[in-house]
């Protein structure tokens, strides 16, 4: 290989792609067997796929709530990689070559996550650590990218604090959880009756199973610094917030209903929505509403990826499926249930 190009990159590769928005990913999606390899231009790098991770966003993306302007015309789902590099653009400037193993999260409007080859702008690439394969690295990404700055950029969060996690055991609760631990934080993870040892497994301080507590009956004394929402329950949350987060302490989500992207007005309902709470947030001067889109960035990702790494935490993974049409349709189906125990992953190369 060249320092800018490996010798040996195929003609066509073989990716998972949808056209036409749709409630199924049985009917959106098929597999492209002879798909043209992207172009490497700018400071963007190729990486060669390794494996990828599914998210609720990327099933909710294929609904159409999203102005279709803003999307490409045939899309890759999925925003999670593992991979190497196997070009580099010519202005690229970060230093990433030919050969480096990397990590990112990428951008939902560009290239996407199923697909032998995938092109990444260099800001949103961070190294992969050894001690991850790419199946266990690819789990990471969106979700590591999303905690930090749910819990250190918009939570506020400090050694000591209390923190509870809503949704612990999912793909990025888990992740929520181990930052948090990490970071010096009390943890409080709620989660079904399956899945308490797990979270307790994590490092949480307490579990509440919400299938026989209700949390926001159980503390009703402003015990939290801050609260993480990961599966969209914050307006049973919000409703309670005067008694379960302390006036300075902050409500963070990153989930809407499911329904938010199937369509346009879905969309904008919830937009209004949230500018309500955190106006009548602001208003009360009480705890911060805070609700928030996660965008790539190699930056943040490096510093939640090292720091889970320094820690010796693993991801919680669900599932390794094949890349083949049927076995992305079930993992896409498994998603959707909300069943998954961590991330669903999908072994590409």
């Amino acid at each position: 290989m060249t320092d800018k190009t490996s010798s040996h990159l195929p003609q066509t590769i073989k990716s998972v792609q949808y056209t036409t928005p749709s409630l199924s990913p049985k009917e959106t999606l098929s597999f492209n067997e002879s798909a043209p390899i992207p172009t490497v231009t700018g400071s963007n790098v190729l990486v060669k796929v390794h494996a990828a991770a599914l998210n609720p966003v990327d099933w909710k993306l294929m609904r159409g709530g999203v102005p279709r302007l803003l999307m490409p015309k045939i899309k890759v789902p999925g925003l999670d990689i593992s991979g190497t590099i196997a070009a580099v653009g010519p202005k690229a400037k970060s230093g990433f070559k030919v050969g480096d193993e990397v990590v990112a999260m990428l951008d939902f409007s560009q290239s996407g996550a199923l697909t032998e080859y995938t092109v990444v702008a260099e800001a949103y690439l961070a190294r992969k650590p050894v001690r991850w394969t790419h199946e266990q690295a690819a789990a990471w990404p969106l979700v590591a990218t999303t905690v930090w700055q749910a819990l250190v950029v918009r939570g506020n969060l400090k050694e000591g604090d209390k923190v509870l996690i809503n949704g612990a055991s999912g793909g990025t609760g888990t992740v929520g959880v181990q930052i948090a631990k990490a970071l010096g934080a009390y943890v409080v993870g709620v989660c079904s009756t399956d899945n308490v040892e797990l979270v307790k497994s994590l490092g949480a301080d307490e579990v509440v199973d919400y299938k026989k507590e209700d949390v926001t009956e159980k503390y009703t004394h402003q015990d939290f610094d801050l609260v993480f929402d990961t599966v969209g329950s914050a307006a049973e949350i919000w409703a309670k917030s005067a008694t379960i987060l302390k006036p300075s302490g902050n409500l963070v989500r990153i989930a809407g209903p499911d329904n938010t992207m199937d369509s346009l007005f879905t969309f904008l309902a919830a937009g209004v929505n949230i500018g309500y709470n955190k106006v009548s947030s602001f208003l009360k001067r009480g705890p911060g509403y805070h609700l928030f889109t996660t965008f790539p960035n190699g930056e943040v990702l490096t510093k939640a990826i090292n720091l889970l790494n320094e820690t010796h935490a693993d991801p919680v993974i669900d599932s390794v499926n094949e890349f083949t049409l049927a076995s992305v349709v079930a993992a896409f189906d498994k998603s959707m249930s909300h069943r998954a125990k961590g991330k669903i992953i999908i072994k590409i190369a």
